[in-house]
C-alpha cells in the first residue's frame, strides 16, 4: 500500500483527509524542519510552502499541497514551485481519490525511470572500470595497482575532508575516478609496456604519452556519459598525475596549484605504490625506504600540504 507523508505544524487538520483515504493509503506524520528519509514514501502532502521549497530541490517524491479555499495567490506560488497537485482543505472525497491516484501513478513512473537511469550509470561506470582493469592486466608489473591506489587516495582524501578542503561528495568522485588514472596505457605498445627492464629515452618518451592519451579517452567518455559527475575528476587525474609541484613534470609542465588538487593526491599515492610493488626487473623496496623517497620529493615532485596529510595517514597504508 502506498505511503503518504503528511508534513504540517497542525497534524489535527489532516484527520478528515486520512479518514477519507485510509482504505487506499498508509499515512506517516512529520513536522516542518525534521529530517525525513523519503525511502518508501510515495507522495508528500503538506500545507507548508517552505516544505515545498526544500523537497522540490531533492526532485522526488512528488508533492501535493493543501491550501485554504479561494487562496489563489498561494495556489499560484505552490504550482510555480513545482507541486503536482493543489487541493483546498474542503474537498470532495471522490475527486480527491481520482486526482491523487494520478499523482501516485506519476510517482511510481519516476521511481522506475530513476532506477533504470541508475542501473545505466552503474553499467557505464563498470564498463570504464573493466577497461582500466584490462589495461592493467596487460602490464604484468602492476597487478592490483589500480585497486591499491584507489584505496590509498580514499585514505589520504579523508584527511582533507576532515580539514574542510574538499567535501565528502568530492572525495567520492575522486575515489571513483582513481582507477582510470593510467587508462591511457591502452595506447602504449606491448614492447614498451611489457619490457622486462628499464626503458631507454625513446621508450620513456613514448610511455609518457599515456597521460594525454588517457585524458583524450576520458573526454570521449564524457561526451557519451554526460551524467557521470566523476569523469571531470578522472580527466584531471589522468592528465596531470605526473605533473610535478615545481613544474618539471609532464605532459604540460604546470606547477603548484595549477595542478588539480586530486591529481596532486594521486601523484603521491601512485609513486608510493610503484615503489613498494614488485616489478619484473626489481623487487618492491621496503616501506620505510619508499616513504623516505616520497617525502624527499616535498616541494619538488609533490605538494607539501599533501605530504603533510600523507604523513598523518601513512600508517594505514599497506
Amino acid at each position: 500500500m502506498e505511503r503518504i507523508l503528511l508534513i504540517s505544524k497542525e497534524p489535527d487538520r489532516w484527520k478528515h483527509f486520512e479518514m477519507n483515504l485510509s482504505d487506499s493509503y498508509n499515512f506517516v506524520h512529520s513536522k516542518p524542519g525534521v529530517n525525513v528519509n523519503f525511502y518508501n514514501i510515495t507522495v508528500v502532502a503538506t500545507d507548508e510552502i517552505d516544505v515545498v521549497k526544500e523537497i522540490v530541490k531533492k526532485g522526488w517524491p512528488p508533492i501535493v499541497f493543501f491550501g485554504e479555499p479561494g487562496d489563489f495567490q498561494m495556489e499560484i506560488k505552490a504550482r510555480k514551485l513545482g507541486v503536482e497537485e493543489y487541493f483546498s482543505l474542503s474537498f470532495d472525497s471522490e475527486l480527491l481519490h481520482l486526482r491523487l491516484r494520478k499523482v501516485v501513478e506519476k510517482s511510481w513512473f519516476v521511481v522506475w525511470t530513476r532506477q533504470i537511469r541508475r542501473e545505466m550509470v552503474n553499467l557505464q561506470e563498470d564498463m570504464a572500470l573493466t577497461m582500466a582493469q584490462t589495461v592493467e592486466s596487460r602490464d604484468l608489473n602492476t597487478g592490483g595497482h589500480i585497486m591499491r591506489t584507489q584505496m590509498f587516495i580514499g585514505t589520504l582524501g579523508d584527511e582533507f575532508v576532515n580539514k574542510g578542503t574538499i567535501t565528502r561528495d568530492q572525495l567520492n568522485f575522486i575515489v571513483r575516478a582513481a582507477p582510470l588514472h593510467d587508462i591511457g596505457k591502452i595506447g602504449v605498445p606491448d614492447s614498451i609496456l611489457l619490457k622486462p627492464g628499464p626503458l631507454n629515452d625513446k621508450e620513456r618518451e613514448e610511455m609518457k604519452k599515456h597521460a594525454e592519451k588517457g585524458a583524450e579517452l576520458i573526454k570521449k567518455m564524457q561526451k557519451k556519459f554526460e551524467s557521470h559527475a566523476y569523469l571531470p575528476y578522472a580527466y584531471d587525474i589522468a592528465l596531470c598525475h605526473h605533473e610535478h609541484f615545481d613544474g618539471r613534470g609532464y605532459p604540460n609542465g604546470i606547477k603548484g596549484e595549477e595542478i588539480p588538487f586530486w591529481a596532486r593526491l594521486m601523484a603521491v599515492v601512485d609513486v608510493y605504490d610503484a615503489l613498494v610493488s614488485d616489478r619484473v626487473y626489481r623487487k618492491g623496496m621496503p616501506r620505510e625506504d619508499a616513504l623516505e623517497i616520497v617525502f624527499g620529493g616535498e616541494g619538488t615532485q609533490f605538494d607539501p600540504k599533501v605530504l603533510e596529510a600523507f604523513d598523518s595517514c601513512k600508517d594505514f597504508l599497506l
